[in-house]
């Protein structure tokens, strides 16, 4: 490609914040119809740059060019009244607002004064068409979506100034499969209408699904550039984390306990949930896969006493419970890692040792004055446990990278000593090196008798993770695998029905 064709380029570009070097001369190119993926580990300066040639932060060296021209962008409207519109994984929603709404937010229809609703969810629906989304109502209050809806609605709203550049903060980590196809399908269009199209992600299908190359940082510095139809997963990893990549998954337990920690047996709630059976053995991993909204988040909600079961019976070490409520769930020793860590696991201007200590903090007092120097200590030990990465165990929650925040969340119900773990999408929107320590933090707790449930939309994760796997469909329990012996293709079709009732 021609530099007169170049949309953007960046040259030279470093970051500094207080001294702390984020940025090291990282020179990037932008061309017409391109797929440019930006990958590297939580910290390694993605975020960064791409707030840099958005105009979201100013460079501490270096410059950027637009149409061959110099440019000093001051804020991300000025990045947005070039063309560059950036998708951030932190959705920046209105709650109360429609969706239509949303959309529009900055470019209303009006009449005067008067904003035009009609017109404007007109307009807004047409947008949505174009990024080929139909379920979604642009009537709908965002506060009633669901997470993956969200995103697809933050999607949207970014593609409404119809930019030249669109940046794509791990797109995916909120969308299934089908969903994640039709946002594929959507960067497919706009690269043919000459839209470069700048991913960030930490999953690899997206990476060759929707990329022409690929840019590895680390530490801030660029390590590895190469067209993504000269590369593998493994070579890009391996870039990343600095060593040769191999075993995402730790070994599988040899064994299946006989005795279980939890049973369901004909378990219902509503219309939602149907006859669900399963066991789960102490000290196993059990996964729960499925095609997005057939029922997965109920159970784990149900399991945990935030929705309660209405029907059936629910053993735990043999014996029938009444889990109604979370407080019952945390009494009889289950935890539970939310798909939504923001809003259901952290407290995010709270302190990171506020966090960690939250849930143990009655057991640390004595007639209500606080041990600090035992907190310090569970605090301390929790850090080091889950490799945290942190300038101080003072600092918010909110300031962490996702996979930071993620492994606060881990070490906060790690320090109740739960006896089963209920995971619900645990390394959504994480980096691989935080994946990496995480399952193996699953498999550690096994090990010492934990048993641990697994919901997850990612099927080569289900697959490593488990050591069984349950597939549900439309609410029910469409089959039992065996997960050293499942593959993608099997899974897939317990997932669309065609082999209800399969066990291996």
């Amino acid at each position: 490609m021609k530099d007169k064709n170049c949309i953007l380029a960046g040259k030279h570009l470093s970051k500094n914040f207080g001294g702390n070097v984020v940025l090291k001369d990282i020179s990037i190119e932008c061309f017409p119809g391109e797929g440019i993926a930006i990958a590297g580990e939580n910290g390694a300066g993605k975020s960064t740059l791409m707030n840099i040639i958005s105009g979201g932060l100013k460079p501490s060296a270096g410059e950027v060019y637009i149409d061959n021209k110099k440019v000093s962008l001051s804020s991300s409207k000025e990045g947005r009244s070039y063309g560059i519109s950036f998708v951030h994984q932190e959705l920046s929603l209105m709650q109360e607002m429609t969706v239509g709404e949303n959309i529009m937010l900055g470019h209303e229809p009006k009449k005067g004064f008067m904003i035009l609703q009609k017109e404007l969810h007109k307009q807004a629906r047409q947008i949505l068409n174009e990024v080929g989304v139909s379920e979604i109502n642009e009537y709908a209050l965002v506060k009633e979506l669901s997470p993956a809806e969200k995103q697809i609605v933050e999607i949207t709203k970014a593609w409404s100034n119809h930019p030249r550049i669109m940046i794509f903060d791990e797109p995916t980590s909120s969308l299934n499969k089908a969903e994640s196809e039709k946002l594929f399908e959507f960067i497919d269009r706009i690269k043919k209408q000459n839209v470069c199209v700048i991913v960030i992600s930490h999953r690899m299908d997206d990476i060759f699904r929707s990329c022409d190359r690929v840019i590895v940082l680390k530490d801030g510095e660029f390590v590895y550039a190469c067209p993504v139809s000269e590369t593998d997963a493994d070579q890009i990893i391996s870039k990343m984390v600095g060593r040769e990549f191999k075993n995402v998954y730790p070994k599988r337990n040899e064994e299946r306990s006989d005795i279980n920690k939890v049973e369901l047996k004909n378990i219902s709630l509503g219309n939602k949930l149907k006859n669900i059976n399963l066991e789960v053995p102490k000290g196993s991993v059990v996964g729960i896969g499925g095609l997005e909204g057939q029922g997965q988040r109920e159970l784990a909600r149900g399991l945990f006493g935030i929705n309660p079961f209405m029907e059936g019976d629910y053993l735990l070490d043999g014996k029938k419970v009444r889990i109604k409520s979370p407080v019952e769930a945390v009494k009889h020793k289950i935890a539970f890692v939310s798909d939504d860590r923001k809003a259901e696991g952290l407290f995010l201007n709270l302190s990171c040792a506020e966090n960690i200590y939250s849930l143990i903090l009655s057991e640390n007092a004595t007639h209500g004055v606080v041990n600090n120097a035992k907190l310090k200590s569970e605090v301390s030990s929790g850090i080091e446990q889950l490799h945290i990465k942190i300038n101080n165990p003072k600092q918010p929650a909110g300031s962490l990278s996702g996979g930071n925040q993620q492994k606060i969340v881990f070490s906060k119900w790690i320090k109740t000593e739960p006896e089963l773990l209920i995971l619900h999408e645990p390394t959504r929107g994480i980096d691989v090196q935080s994946k990496l320590e995480i399952y193996q933090l699953i498999r550690e707790l096994t090990k010492s008798g934990v048993s641990v449930i697994v919901f997850t939309s990612d099927m080569l994760e289900l697959i490593g993770l488990s050591d069984e796997i349950y597939i549900m469909y439309e609410g029910e329990i469409s089959g039992h695998v065996n997960a050293a012996d499942a593959t993608e293709e099997s899974l897939m079709r317990l997932c669309a029905k065609s082999g209800k009732g399969t066990s291996v």
